[in-house]
This record gives C-alpha cells, sequence and structure tokens, in this order.
C-alpha cells in the first residue's frame, strides 16, 4: 500500500482517533490500576477482531498476524495516569477526582489502537506479525518487567515506541541516537538517636541535607545530573524530638559511573556528620536502572520514514532527556528506538506532568500515521 493510501485510511479514521481519544483522557487511571482502561481496549480490540492476551494486572498484548511469515515488530504504549487535578478546562476532563492524563499517555493509548485497528484491516499486505503493548504502570516503573517476564519480547526483532511532546510543534518528531533518557537510582540514610548526648536529629538530617545539594550542584559536569528535593520523615517524638530521621532522595544521571560516585559521596557525608552528631546512620540504595538507549539502525529508519511522510524539517535531533522511562528495558533485550512526536497547542509549549497539560489533537494522525508507515518500512525490509 502507497504512503498516499495510508494517509487517507488514516484521514477517514480522524473521528475515531478523536472519540478514543477524549474518552481515555476523560476516564484515566493510575498506574497498575488501570482497569477500566484496559476493559475498554479489550472490548475494541475484541469488536475489532483483534487477538490479544491480557498480562496482569491491566497490560494488553494485541497480535496481528500479516498474510506471509516474517519478521515480528512489537509498537509500545503506555497507559496510565498522574495524581494531578485537571485544570485544562476542556469538556473531557478527567471525571476521576485527583487523577489526570498529565503526561499525554491517552494519546499514546490512541496511537495503538488507530494503529492496531488500521493494520487489522491491511493485514493481507502484511509479511510478518506485530505486537501492539498497551503497557500499564510506566509512571511507576511497573509495566515492561511485566511484560517482559510474561513472555511479551519471545520471538519480537525490534521494537519501537512513541512519546508526544507538548514542547514540539506540530509534525515535528524529534530522534537520537544511543542513550536517550537518564539512568536513575535512589538512596536512603536512616538517621537515629543513640543516646542522650545525640544531637538534634532534624538539624543533623538539615546538615546532610546542605552537603549533598553542594555535591550535586558542584560535584559533577553540568547538565549530566538531577538531584530530588528529598523527602525527610522523623519519627517516635520524644520530648517534642524525633528519635529517627529517614532522608530519600532520587539521583538522576546520564553517566551509570555517576550513580556509584553520588551513592559514595552520600554515604560518606551522612556517616561524617552523624558521627559528629552522635547519631547512628544506615543507608539503602537502589538502583541504577536502566536508560532509554536507542538503535542506529531503528533510528535511522525512523528518519527515513518521518523525512519521505513530512520532509527533512520535520526531523529535530534531540538530546536526551533527563526523565525515567522503561520503554528502556524492552532495549536491554531487543534492538529499538523511542521517539517524540509534536503536540503542542497552537505553538504554545507546556510541560508534561502539569494540571494543564493537554496535546493537539491533531498529533493522534501524526502519530498513527507515522507507525503504520514504520511497520511497513521494517517488514518489507525483512521480507
Amino acid at each position: 500500500m502507497s504512503q498516499e493510501e495510508i494517509r487517507k485510511l488514516v484521514e477517514d479514521n480522524d473521528t475515531y482517533l478523536r472519540k478514543n481519544y477524549e474518552h481515555f483522557h476523560e476516564y484515566p487511571e493510575l498506574g497498575s490500576q488501570e482497569f477500566k482502561t484496559c476493559e475498554y481496549i479489550a472490548g475494541e480490540l475484541d469488536r475489532l477482531g483483534i487477538s490479544f492476551e491480557k498480562i496482569p494486572a491491566t497490560s494488553i498484548i494485541a497480535t496481528i498476524k500479516g498474510s506471509k511469515t516474517g519478521k515480528t515488530i512489537a509498537l509500545r504504549g503506555d497507559i496510565d495516569a498522574l495524581p494531578v487535578e485537571e485544570e485544562t478546562g476542556v469538556p473531557f476532563s478527567s471525571k476521576n477526582e485527583g487523577v489526570m492524563h498529565a503526561c499525554g499517555h491517552d494519546s499514546h493509548i490512541t496511537f495503538m489502537l488507530g494503529t492496531a485497528k488500521l493494520l487489522n484491516e491491511l493485514k493481507e499486505q502484511i509479511h510478518g506479525t506485530v505486537k501492539i503493548f498497551f503497557q500499564e504502570g510506566e509512571e511507576i516503573g511497573a509495566g515492561a518487567k511485566k511484560i517482559v517476564a510474561a513472555g511479551g519480547l519471545n520471538d519480537v526483532d525490534t521494537i519501537i515506541g512513541l512519546h508526544n511532546a507538548t514542547t514540539l510543534d506540530l509534525g515535528v518528531f524529534e530522534v537520537g541516537y544511543g542513550i536517550a533518557s537518564s539512568i536513575g537510582a535512589n538512596i536512603e540514610i536512616h538517621l537515629k538517636k543513640r543516646d542522650s548526648l545525640t544531637s538534634n536529629l532534624i538539624i543533623t538530617a538539615s546538615q546532610i541535607i546542605n552537603n549533598v545539594s553542594a555535591l550535586a550542584a558542584y560535584g559533577y559536569p553540568q547538565n549530566e545530573q538531577v538531584v530530588t528535593v528529598p523527602t525527610v520523615v522523623a519519627t517516635h517524638q520524644e520530648n517534642g524530638k524525633p528519635v529517627s530521621v529517614d532522608i530519600s532522595y532520587n539521583f538522576r544521571t546520564l553517566q551509570e559511573s555517576n550513580v556509584y560516585i553520588f551513592n559514595k559521596s552520600v554515604r560518606e557525608i551522612a556517616a561524617n556528620i552523624a558521627e559528629t552528631a552522635g547519631a547512628d546512620v544506615a543507608a539503602d540504595f537502589w538502583g541504577p536502572g536502566v536508560s532509554v538507549n536507542n538503535d542506529k539502525t531503528c533510528t535511522d529508519r525512523a528518519v527515513k520514514v518521518i523525512q519521505r511522510l513530512y520532509g527533512s524539517k520535520a526531523v529535530k535531533w534531540g538530546r536526551p532527556f533527563m526523565g525515567g522511562e522503561d520503554f528502556a528495558l524492552y532495549q536491554k533485550f531487543i534492538p529499538g528506538t523511542f521517539i517524540h512526536v509534536g503536540a503542542a497547542v497552537n505553538e504554545k509549549y507546556t510541560v508534561g506532568h502539569t494540571n494543564k497539560t493537554i496535546v493537539d489533537e491533531g498529533v493522534l494522525k501524526y502519530g498513527v500515521e507515522f507507525l503504520i508507515n514504520y511497520v511497513f518500512e521494517y517488514l518489507n525490509e525483512a521480507d
């Protein structure tokens, strides 16, 4: 099928895409609690005659087999929302109090559902197999590992992920080679009163926080790390003073070696200050996580498709972003690429995860058209 015919098919399904997007936006659900979202997706796939498998708790893998055998490509869309009270003012605003699709995963579900619908209609022209992951719990880092554990990547040769970007103009795609997201880690410092001579643990914790802040500000190359504002929990008061204090940090970096340096440095800072204060100290560490790592061949293929569809100006080469993204886990096992597609409303840029984040619905057609063409490009190469 020609790209002109695919474009016409996508245009003819514009109402279908918008209807689904507005439904998902109106009924957001938090990570691994997307029960009604999962039910809606399953019902729609069943109606379309597309086979699928449910992966507990709320993920779905849809499978479309072509008329001939060949390679297998996976497409991934995350389906979870965030604990945010919406203030966009759109008529289809969230009806679930305190929950909102503030990262635009409603558009990702729509990309996947629309692509599944149209590829199923075109399956006689597909030489190979397409798997579509409707993945739960990206925001809490829970979904990708469940799909991998369930064998979702078995026999899959490559994967692609597509994420909206409300900081990019409509019709612009951001791509990149290699490391494309940060590596995350968490460390918790546990302070405990040793005896009556122990200094006030709140003051001790404050000294640790100040020193770690200085480390974060001056201890690493610029733009290579992010340290969150720490969470501090004081418990078990005695005479108005805590007998224990926990300090939790999330650390993100583009260099894995920085994770271990940060862990070692924070432990040393905490140990030295705690010793001076006469407090006991312990630490727990989780990490490092995995960063998105875009395969060059997959990225070049995406660029080729984007340029053919929309011209060279539609391609923007981006820098790694400092957020986390569990799509990275799939890339540990198979080659893939993670692309951002512009979704800014009237060229008004907003960052994600806010109560006013909304995508331009025009992005739905761009996403579906690109994914269908990418699938055919890959399977035709492999045929």
